[in-house]
């Protein structure tokens, strides 16, 4: 009976193979590098040959697959234009270069076609010095990617109906990717004209945790924030970018009432701040927080003593400072959720006592947490 089942194996596995090679993804199926096409036009010379040697080291460095095209030199301009575009267009590159030697042999120009924009620049560089091969290869990456900047433009844009010209490529991501650094310097990139997590008007609400080092807490209440900051370019006001003036009401804070041997008492505490917030913008869609500042403590008691002590209420007022810092988690472009931790001290400290005997003392320091929904107006 065991002879059975392998028999039918074998009988059947040279018709399952060709089912699994089917299955199977194809290695072909992962994401390919964009290519680069160097069109090698005076490879005779030393100079343009170790220039386009250190061209491909740039390109390869950047994770670009870089082809080498041999080609005999052109005779004029428009000849040289349609040499790249072809080049280009054969090997399926976003854009292709090329270095041609002038005739006195002081210069070099680089020429750079790119398929993303239609665009064909050109640039002299001097090639005298030891220095000069590297330097045509820095202006020519440098000059590829000045002819990409339209780029972003196109992919939020669509042409022009009846635009002239070749076929346009879509942008690649990982060119996408390699011009985010050059977009963000020349501010063309969105996401770096986007206003601050705090520019403007902005209402947070949410709740506040207060644990005291002195054994008061853990309390939690309700938090209401009102700031007012720059956005990311300075623009909008008197403040810095990223920087914001936050006005803070905490409380009422409620928690377990404080035992004693002679009964309990409760707390509740309440707090109201100015402070200085400031945002880094990182980019991304989580901004680091910090904040310093100043206002006042309140703490009010309610005691219940065992008999034959009667009931009895008090409270502190405290010039208060506090020094914080967590981060904000973009939701949108007008909403955030920010997540803070403070230190609060206080003065004069508060302490609660019963009967003589000390409960607890709150403000030297005071741990706040905060958690709110921040909404720009």
């Amino acid at each position: 009976m065991r002879s059975f089942p392998l028999l039918t194996w074998l009988l059947l596995a040279p018709a399952l193979a060709p089912l699994r090679a089917e299955a199977a993804p194809p290695p072909e199926a992962a994401a390919a590098a964009s290519r680069v096409v160097i069109v090698e036009a005076d490879a005779d010379d030393p100079l343009v040959r170790e220039a386009a040697t250190r061209l491909r080291a740039e390109l390869g460095a950047a994770g670009f697959e870089v082809v080498r095209v041999p080609r005999a030199r052109q005779g004029d301009a428009h000849d040289a234009r349609d040499a790249l575009e072809r080049a280009a267009q054969d090997e399926g590159a976003f854009a292709a270069a090329a270095i041609f030697r002038s005739r006195a042999g002081a210069t070099a120009d680089l020429w750079i076609v790119d398929r993303v924009t239609q665009k064909t620049v050109v640039r002299t560089v001097e090639v005298s010095g030891a220095a000069a091969p590297s330097v045509m290869a820095v202006r020519a990456v440098e000059l590829l990617q000045a002819s990409l900047l339209e780029a972003n433009l196109l992919s939020t844009r669509a042409p022009p109906e009846g635009a002239a010209g070749g076929e346009r490529v879509a942008v690649p991501d990982d060119v996408r990717r390699w011009m985010a650094p050059v977009r963000r310097q020349a501010g063309a990139d969105p996401a770096a004209a986007r206003a601050g997590m705090l520019a403007g008007v902005g209402v947070e609400a949410g709740l506040v945790a207060l644990l005291s080092a002195g054994g008061i807490g853990p309390a939690l209440g309700p938090a209401l924030r009102l700031s007012y900051g720059a956005d990311a370019g300075g623009a909008g006001g008197a403040l810095p970018a990223g920087l914001a003036a936050r006005l803070t009401f905490a409380g009422p804070a409620l928690g377990p009432a404080l035992e004693g041997a002679l009964g309990t008492v409760s707390v509740r505490q309440e707090m109201a701040l100015l402070e200085a917030v400031w945002a880094l913008e990182t980019g991304t869609a989580v901004s680091p927080v910090l904040s310093a500042g100043v206002g006042g403590f309140h703490l009010f008691i309610s005691g219940d003593p065992l008999p034959p002590l009667r009931s009895a209420t008090g409270e502190v007022w405290s010039i208060a400072a506090t020094f914080g810092g967590g981060a904000g988690l973009r939701l949108t472009e007008r909403a955030a959720l920010l997540l803070d931790a403070h230190a609060i001290f206080a003065e004069p400290r508060a302490v609660v006592t019963l009967g003589g005997e000390r409960l607890g003392t709150a403000g030297r320091p005071t741990f706040a947490g905060y958690l709110g929904l921040l909404v720009r107006l």
